[in-house]
């Protein structure tokens, strides 16, 4: 079953807002100084809990605090690994060097295709499970927090260096 979705976020903001049709679907509420996230659907309230630098993960917990898929990323190739509780494997990438389209699949017959322009964008998926779409937004916020921590974090080094 083909659906598009869309979704939106504000500018400066890091909360996500997905929507069939122009029926709210899910959301995803990220903490401001945390790579964690609240995620709420029309069936579940999800927490998404990130831990550790040098081989960073994030659980995902459902309401009964029950660990229901981990996340495992590669920061040096931005990608990421989906482990499912039950044993189901998804991979996560970006597909263009803009970093505005990127997909989570299984390398069978599940995949989901994501596109951005400035906050918004459509997202293509031949499934029907929230928890998988609302982890490849989370993703893709992740690594979107780790470019610009990066960006700030140069900045600083070379306009401290210029002023001394």
């Amino acid at each position: 079953m083909e659906q598009i979705l869309n979704w939106r976020k504000g500018l400066f903001d890091s909360h996500y807002q997905v929507f069939d049709h122009a029926t709210p679907k899910f959301s995803i509420n990220f903490n401001s100084l945390k790579n964690s996230a609240f995620a709420t659907t029309q069936n579940e309230i999800y927490l998404l809990r990130s831990q550790g630098y040098s081989n960073p993960e994030t659980q995902i917990l459902n309401n009964k605090n029950e660990i229901i898929a981990t996340i495992r990323y590669e920061w040096l190739n931005f990608k990421a690994r989906v482990e499912l509780a039950s044993g189901e494997v998804f991979d996560w990438g970006f597909q263009n060097s803009w970093l505005s389209r990127w997909s989570l699949n299984n390398h069978t017959d599940k995949q989901i295709i994501y596109n951005s322009s400035s906050g918004s964008g459509l997202i293509h998926s031949n499934i029907d499970d929230d928890l998988l779409i609302l982890t490849g937004l989370f993703i893709r916020e992740y690594y979107t927090r780790i470019l610009l921590a990066f960006i700030i974090i140069m900045t600083l080094l070379f306009s401290g260096r210029s002023i001394f």
